[in-house]
């Protein structure tokens, strides 16, 4: 009979409930343990981590306003806190189904629902130190990463029949599947399937065909395993990779959205979430993925900046796409708090130029609002104080799609593209932009050319209508605006001075939309010489009246 060997151990109880940590304690010490240590947050004790090696941890799943259990094993094992040998559980005192199958799927080393008796956690400890005994030394392998070392020793427990096998049939098949090491993964699965089909088998297999493009087999493994396990949201993850790569955008928001229902807070999913709902046009769904991968990160040692800033950005495209006014206004008014908010955030300030990003974001609401001149003065102004290297750069170039600028949006897209490479969710947001935009272009390239066909003819009038077309579809475009004012002018040049002041206001007004931007050099030139063109005309007005 193995006995607990618990004297010497280093335990650390994370909870934030005195009463708990007290009764905790009271068992641990009689169970022979007395060298324990509290946390009442999971920053608390993860700054116990770094300083003490521990052997045994009890985590509550819920520690607060800061970090949780699951979180906390997660930073653990990105920072390689815990060491090999090391025993961590979770404990709460709650059982809904989006909790539970959330923290199982971190993979604690046991689950404990409270309240539990000490014979109970006498058993399940005794089990969880044998097992750690036994493989010690593949438990130090993983935390290695030594996948030759990983193998080996999986290898030599399958070969034993030993009380592990299973367990290290799993891990070798997840080693071969890193490697995509295919056929000896499809011998080991077809070998560990033969008496019975257990779904961590079914997962790895469907997972093997997914990566071999085999949507239609990965399909029929993943309905398998919902069928027997209707909890099972990693298939339905696996499920709707499959449908998005055929195709079937619907089939694949409904698999996500199950999965999200049944465990909401694995960051991966939330980013399949996003994905999935940016290709079926669900800004609200995008809106809430991004929501839940900023909040997933903070305080973690996933937390960066960018999840804040492409949690607005969604928001502001979501606004944009919306029609229901009511929507769109609570929306607006979501957005314009957290910017307010995140001034006072510590990690938004450190690495962007966060007044400068809330510029923009104003400038992007103002365009969506139909207030392209104040967009463009927005834009003009901060386009003389960037290089196109800045954090801030892809939302100067979303703000300049928005207004019609694709000339400039096209320069400092490709300055930030040739020194940066943005984070897939950002690089799938400018493609749409990108995409968007491309309908704009076009009608924009065409109304330009045809106008300045009607301008070479000598048909002033017509190539000034046409402009005016452009400008409709960009109200912004620089090129638009010089080419309108050129064929007023010419327009004006044809009729009595007395008879076109209608047409001088316009062409006032026309200049007034471009006259304090930053200009590329061949623009500034022709809107210099237009510029003289037009005081001459108006000197000529003046003199006339």
């Amino acid at each position: 009979m193995h006995k607990l060997a618990l004297s010497g151990l280093h335990i650390l109880v994370v909870d934030d409930q005195r009463p708990f940590q007290v009764m905790l304690k009271g068992i641990l010490k009689s169970l022979g343990m007395a060298n324990i240590q509290f946390a009442n947050s999971g920053e608390q004790a993860l700054n116990r981590c770094s300083q003490t090696e521990f052997d045994l941890l009890f985590v509550d799943y819920n520690l607060g306003a800061g970090k949780n259990g699951r979180q906390l094993l997660e930073d653990l094992r990105e920072k390689q806190l815990l060491k090999p040998s090391a025993i961590f559980i979770i404990v709460t005192g709650e059982n809904t189904v989006s909790m539970v199958m959330s923290a199982v799927e971190t993979e604690p080393d046991d689950y404990l629902i409270k309240p539990f008796s000490q014979s109970l956690l006498k058993t399940r400890l005794l089990k969880l130190q044998q097992k750690k005994q036994h493989l010690a030394a593949l438990y130090e392998a993983l935390y290695q990463r030594q996948s030759e070392d990983v193998i080996a020793e999986c290898e030599k427990e399958i070969a034993a029949n030993g009380r592990y096998e299973q367990y290290c049939r799993r891990v070798l098949a997840e080693t071969l599947l890193n490697q995509q090491n295919f056929p000896a993964l499809e011998q080991l699965l077809g070998d560990s399937m033969q008496q019975r089909r257990p779904t961590w088998a079914l997962l790895l297999s469907a997972r093997a065909r997914l990566q071999q493009q085999d949507y239609q087999s990965c399909t029929q493994l993943c309905d398998e395993i919902i069928e027997v396990n209707r909890l099972c949201a990693q298939a339905l993850d696996i499920k709707c990779h499959c449908q998005l790569a055929q195709g079937d955008t619907a089939g694949a928001m409904q698999s996500i959205n199950q999965a999200i229902d049944i465990a909401p807070f694995q960051l991966g999913r939330q980013y399949l979430l996003l994905r999935v709902a940016r290709q079926a046009t669900s800004p609200l769904d995008m809106v809430q993925a991004s929501k839940q991968i900023y909040e997933l990160t903070r305080r973690t040692a996933k937390q960066d900046v960018m999840h804040l800033l492409n949690y607005i950005r969604t928001m502001l495209d979501a606004i944009g796409s919306l029609d229901e006014p009511a929507k769109r206004n609570k929306l607006q008014q979501e957005t314009l708090l957290l910017l307010h908010r995140s001034q006072k955030d510590e990690l938004a300030l450190k690495d962007v130029d966060f007044e400068r990003f809330e510029q923009l974001c104003m400038a992007r609401l103002d365009a969506i609002e139909g207030r392209f001149h104040q967009a463009k003065k927005t834009a003009d102004k901060v386009c003389d104080t960037m290089t196109g290297t800045e954090a801030e750069t892809p939302d100067l170039v979303m703000l300049l799609m928005d207004i019609g600028e694709f000339e400039g949006a096209d320069h400092f897209f490709a300055r930030y593209s040739s020194h940066t490479t943005p984070d897939p969710v950002l690089a799938d947001m400018l493609a749409q932009h990108q995409q968007q935009s491309e309908d704009k272009r076009q009608q924009l390239s065409t109304l330009n050319k045809a106008g300045m066909d009607r301008y070479q003819d000598g048909k002033y009038q017509e190539a000034m209508q046409l402009f005016e077309q452009a400008l409709q579809v960009a109200p912004a475009n620089t090129v638009a605006a010089l080419n309108l004012i050129q064929a007023m002018l010419q327009v004006l040049e044809s009729q009595q001075k007395h008879k076109s002041l209608a047409l001088y206001q316009r062409c006032r007004q026309v200049f007034r939309t471009i006259e304090q931007a930053l200009l590329m050099e061949h623009h500034q030139q022709r809107y210099n010489e237009l510029q003289q063109q037009y005081q001459g005309y108006r000197q000529e007005l003046k003199q006339s009246s």
